[in-house]
């Protein structure tokens, strides 16, 4: 009798060793597959939000840049004030978005003014490279010929609507294209009077 007892213990204890089954196996298989690819898909998303970023920071350096180049211009009367103006309305700023250019020095070649129509060449960007050191021979020159730039300035009016011959009002957008095909735009709007 305790032979047979045993060989019953046996047996349920041989049962209970055999391992996984396949099924169990692929289960579990297809468990890891989908949590590494939600993890892929996670870390791809944090990149592509990163180089978001990155150029929404270059978008609203450069249109704060081209709102104190105005502001300058008035105040240093290089620009009187009916010259800050769009072109359509006998100004000095080209109408819709242009590209985003580097403004010609004041040396008598140029006004020095972003948007006008003596700008140069397409701005560049330098960035450290790998070693995140600039000047140190891996530093990476960045086009900025995905972005545009529109400076609109429009008159103010009263609330009789008659127009406001002193004050109007400066907005400057940049539009850029990002490496997921999307086009995002920044604003920046302030008001610029005739009094300093």
């Amino acid at each position: 009798m305790t032979l047979l007892g045993e060989n019953r213990r046996g047996a349920v204890r041989a049962k209970n060793c055999d391992g996984f089954s396949i099924i169990e196996v692929l289960a579990s298989f297809f468990l890891i597959v989908i949590a590494l690819t939600g993890l892929l898909a996670l870390y791809t998303h944090s990149v592509a939000t990163m180089m978001l970023m990155q150029d929404l920071l270059i978008a609203k350096q450069k249109a704060r840049e081209a709102l104190e180049s105005i502001y300058t211009a008035r105040n240093t009367n290089q620009l009187s004030f009916d010259m800050i103006r769009n072109v359509s309305d006998d100004g000095i700023f080209l109408d819709g978005f242009q590209p985003l250019r580097k403004p010609n020095p004041t040396d008598g070649s140029g006004d020095g003014l972003i948007g006008t129509a003596d700008d140069g060449p397409i701005e560049s960007l330098t960035l450290p490279g790998a070693d995140g050191l600039m000047g140190s021979g891996d530093d990476e020159v960045r086009v900025l010929s995905s972005f545009e730039r529109e400076i609109k300035i429009d008159p103010l009016l009263y609330a009789d609507n008659t127009v406001n011959p002193d004050v109007r009002k400066v907005r400057v957008s940049i539009r850029y294209s990002n490496s997921l095909g999307g086009q995002h735009t920044f604003e920046v709007e302030s008001y610029i009077s005739r009094f300093r």
